[in-house]
């Protein structure tokens, strides 16, 4: 991994801008090489030397060697075994300066920082990569890195990620993107199970930035965390009626009844969470929060015992979102699922399964879905359908699992 970074650094090195600034970078570049020797004094040393490079490229942002200050920041975490301090120098490199040249021996490094940091995330790590920031300014590079590392939420990186958010605060303070990062920043927050913090971010939105349009959002989402983490019903049903009371005509209406909806579910008041997903199923339409509504409210009703109308829900929730595959094929799976444990009904199991194939015959589940409809086929008495359902995923997947299941189902029927 050091030999890596070397080379790239070697790559990059560009002529003097500030001199000044040179001279810092060249003392630190003359410290790292009076030690490497793996000591336990020299990993200190190097973890000095990388918050010292840090604070250089927090101070200058749009300095012409700011590339080569974050490899070497990465170099000197690497030699601390700081690798998530170093990956996150990595990524920085790859998003403010994207060059296609640099980004194997990039994800080389990313790949052996992860494997201290988190094995099993390696593949997520390194499709991070390939975000495209070309074109771009270096605040918005900065904001579309902070995006896309909450979105892939890597383990282990809580809080060198937090350290890029708050770098972004100091060095654009009148962004207009402060509104939405801050948001972000409490996601990132919640995400790692720092509730309290992602309450305290989600209030200066709608407390301390009165321009900004995400008023009815950030309250909404500090009742989502009372909700959802805190478990303070109380607090979060007043913010949710603050929401409804103060922004009725905001898209978070829809939202709030959904959340409204499943909060009563938590709590058990069944009646009221069915009148809070009729309502969120109405004002959400066919946008993607709906899809929740709609099975939530299949959920309600199984646990009211009501089976029949469970399945007739979760049939029309798939229609509704037919064009979107995984929550067409994961309606009605569980449609399926209902039908075979709850309601007993072979031809009802076999209506939602046949709708599978039929509108995703290539679907990510369809080994399981004709297996699955097979053997209902089977219960069904309707063995020359089975056979056909059985030889077809023989077919089509004969080194999947469930072949080598329904290669067994048809030696037995053809007995």
């Amino acid at each position: 991994m050091k030999k890596i970074l070397l080379v790239l650094l070697a790559a990059v090195c560009c002529a003097p801008a500030y001199a000044a600034q040179d001279e810092a970078l060249n003392f630190y570049q003359r410290q790292a090489l009076m030690r490497g020797d793996g000591s336990r004094a020299d990993r200190a040393f190097a973890s000095a030397l990388a918050r010292e490079t840090k604070l250089w490229a927090a101070q200058h942002p749009q300095n012409d060697e700011l590339k080569t200050a974050l490899l070497m920041q990465a170099d000197y975490n690497l030699r601390a075994g700081n690798d998530a301090e170093a990956l996150m120098a990595l990524y920085q490199v790859r998003f403010y300066f994207p060059s296609a040249q640099d980004l194997t021996l990039l994800s080389s490094s990313v790949e052996q920082a992860m494997e201290s940091i988190n094995r099993g995330q390696k593949g997520q790590a390194l499709k991070l990569l390939a975000v495209n920031t070309e074109g771009m300014t270096r605040e918005q590079q900065q904001a579309v890195l902070l995006e896309t590392l909450v979105k892939g939420n890597l383990k282990g990186t809580y809080e060198p990620v937090n350290d890029l958010f708050d770098a972004f605060f100091l060095s654009y303070p009148n962004s207009k993107l402060t509104d939405k990062l801050t948001l972000l920043q409490g996601d990132w927050h919640r995400q790692n199970g720092n509730y309290n913090a992602a309450v305290l971010a989600y209030k200066k939105v709608n407390e301390l930035l009165p321009d900004t349009p995400y008023k009815a959002a950030s309250l909404r989402m500090t009742a989502d965390v009372y909700a959802g983490d805190l478990e303070d019903y109380e607090t979060a049903a007043a913010l949710y009626a603050q929401v409804l009371k103060q922004y009725p005509d905001s898209n978070e209406t829809g939202v709030v009844y959904k959340h409204l909806a499943v909060m009563e579910e938590n709590r058990k008041d069944y009646a009221a969470a069915m009148g809070w997903y009729d309502k969120a199923i109405a004002a959400l339409g066919q946008r993607p929060a709906a899809y929740e509504a709609w099975t939530g409210k299949a959920d309600v009703l199984q646990k009211n015992k009501d089976y029949q109308a469970a399945y007739n829900t979760l049939l029309q929730a798939a229609e509704l979102f037919k064009e979107d595959e995984s929550k067409y094929v994961s309606a009605l799976e569980q449609a399926a699922e209902l039908a075979q444990r709850r309601l007993k009904n072979p031809s009802l199991r076999a209506g939602a399964l046949e709708k599978v194939l039929l509108a995703y015959p290539a679907a990510q589940s369809a080994p399981r879905v004709l297996y699955d409809l097979g053997y209902t086929y089977e219960q069904m008495g309707k063995n020359a359908q089975a056979e056909e359902t059985y030889k077809r995923l023989i077919i089509n997947y004969p080194t999947d699992k469930y072949a080598s299941r329904a290669q067994s189902r048809l030696s037995r029927l053809e007995k």
